[in-house]
C-alpha cells in the first residue's frame, strides 16, 4: 500500500478549522514568502512566529506544502529518508515476548542475523543487523490481553526499500507469532 499524501490524510475542512485558513491560502502565503527555498524547520518556524499557528499544525502544514511543491515525497522525513512501520498483536505477556527480542538464541530462531543493540525491558528494544541497519521494537499491552509488537525501521533510502522492509518485517513477526502461539494469532499490518 502506498503512503498517502498529506491532503489525503488531513481534510481541507479540518485544516481550515484548526488554523483559521484553508490549505490553499497557507500555501499561497508560503509561496509569497519564498518558502519553496527554505528547509523544513524554517517553514514550520515561520508559520508559528509570523502567523501564530500551533506547533503541531505548523509541522502538518509544512509537510503538506513540501509535498505539494515537490520538495518531499509522501512518507519522506525531512532528512530525505523513509521509515517502514509494521505491527502485529500476539496473545502472550510482554515479558515472554521480550525474551524473544533480548535473548540471542530465542531471537535467532525467528530473526537470524539481528543483534540486540539496547533494551528497556519489557517495553522497548533496538536491534541491529549484520549490515548495520537498526530498528526500534516496542511492546504495548492491549485491552484484549494481547501485546502489540511494533517495528519501526528507519533511515531507508526510498519507497521501494520501505516496501521491502515491510514485507521482511511482516514475515519476521509472522514467524515470531507462530513460534510463540503456534497459530500465528493475527495477520500483521
Amino acid at each position: 500500500m502506498a503512503t498517502r499524501r498529506h491532503d489525503e490524510v488531513i481534510g481541507a475542512d479540518k485544516v481550515a478549522r484548526a488554523t483559521g485558513r484553508p490549505r490553499e491560502e497557507w500555501f499561497a502565503a508560503l509561496d509569497a514568502a519564498g518558502a519553496d527555498e527554505w528547509a523544513h524547520q524554517q517553514i514550520a518556524a515561520w508559520l508559528v512566529s509570523e502567523h501564530g499557528v500551533d506547533g503541531w499544525w505548523a509541522q502538518s502544514l509544512t509537510v503538506g506544502y513540501e509535498q505539494a511543491r515537490g520538495m518531499r515525497q509522501p512518507g519522506q522525513r525531512p532528512d530525505g529518508t523513509f521509515d517502514a512501520n509494521v505491527s502485529r498483536r500476539v496473545g502472550l505477556p510482554a515479558e515472554e515476548l521480550f525474551a524473544h527480542l533480548a535473548e540471542d538464541t530465542l531471537r535467532a530462531a525467528w530473526l537470524p542475523g539481528w543483534q540486540l543493540a539496547s533494551a528497556s525491558p519489557p517495553k522497548r528494544a533496538r536491534l541491529m543487523d549484520d549490515d548495520g541497519a537498526r530498528v526500534a521494537v516496542e511492546l504495548t499491552p492491549t485491552a484484549a490481553g494481547k501485546v502489540r509488537v511494533a517495528v519501526q525501521h528507519g533511515r531507508l533510502p526510498d519507497p521501494a526499500a520501505v516496501a521491502a522492509s515491510k514485507d521482511f518485517w511482516r514475515a519476521a513477526l509472522g514467524r515470531l507469532a507462530t513460534r510463540m502461539t503456534g497459530d500465528g494469532d493475527r495477520a500483521p499490518r
